[in-house]
């Protein structure tokens, strides 16, 4: 079956229906929990050496945000970008001709989005050529940057990771995929069966997937830790639990948090305030 846009909330739950007609269950499961609006006021906390945490005045609400080591990127209610903190290696600075956003990723210190066209976009640091578009993908359905290398999912749902050679090589029982998500040094996906696949540096435990995990319907990586929302709607999460305390534990209660993402050193929230 054949959408109009991969990252469309109303096309994302067509595409559900769709499934569940065909005996896909998980799949559309995982469809619909991707298609939940996300539209909130953004806080954040943690190490500002760069204004990473300053948030923009006239940024208003948003959709969406990811942290790097150093610098913060957003997308408003408008599917603009906005990206600040850090810039010693060109992460903030937006590409000419990138419009509309859907979703964006920051690496350790460069950045990922992709265009309301499916159209992935890389821009920073790239001595392990973590920004280098690999020939042959073309449209894609998600990105996620680690500290030094990028994944992608291509419409065909193949994994595709390129950059630090170290993070690159993809385990030979993982095929189609759903879902992607990078830590600093370690990487999570969610097969076509909600099964959950982790490698790469496991120091403290971020690789070590509970033996008692059912299907996954989302998966989301911190800096040096894992974390994932079973088909029952349970959260789990392993690896290391605190690199700064003050980093970690929110200034003041937050209320319903809609989003929460984090780097080794700040973290950002999407609330409903």
């Amino acid at each position: 079956m054949q959408i109009k846009n991969y990252h469309d909330p109303i096309d994302k739950l067509v595409l559900a229906d769709y499934y569940e007609d065909h005996g896909n269950q998980h799949y559309a499961d995982f469809l619909r929990n991707q298609a939940k609006e996300v539209k909130g006021d953004l806080v954040m906390w943690g190490s500002n050496s760069d204004n990473q945490c300053i948030i923009p005045l006239d940024m208003g609400k948003v959709i969406q945000v990811s942290c790097g080591i150093s610098h913060t990127a957003a997308i408003d209610l408008n599917h603009k970008l906005w990206v600040w903190g850090c810039n010693e290696d060109g992460q903030c600075d937006i590409p000419e001709g990138l419009d509309k956003v859907v979703q964006v990723s920051c690496g350790g210190i460069n950045t990922a989005a992709i265009d309301e066209h499916s159209e992935l976009w890389l821009w920073g640091y790239n001595q392990d050529a973590q920004c280098d578009i690999p020939e042959g993908l073309g449209k894609v359905l998600q990105v996620s940057c680690g500290g030094w290398y990028t994944a992608a999912i291509d419409l065909n749902h193949k994994l595709w990771i390129w950059g630090d050679g170290d993070f690159c090589v993809i385990p030979s029982d993982v095929g189609k995929v759903l879902q992607v998500d990078c830590g600093d040094l370690h990487t999570a996906v969610i097969d076509m069966n909600g099964k959950l696949h982790c490698w790469g540096n496991n120091e403290d435990d971020q690789c070590e997937i509970p033996l008692d995990l059912s299907k996954v319907i989302e998966v989301i990586c911190g800096g040096y830790n894992t974390k994932v929302i079973d088909e029952y709607g349970k959260s789990w999460v392993w690896g290391l639990e605190f690199l700064n305390g003050s980093e970690s534990v929110p200034p003041y209660n937050l209320g319903k948090v809609l989003q929460l993402r984090c780097s080794g050193f700040h973290t950002a929230a999407i609330v409903d305030k």
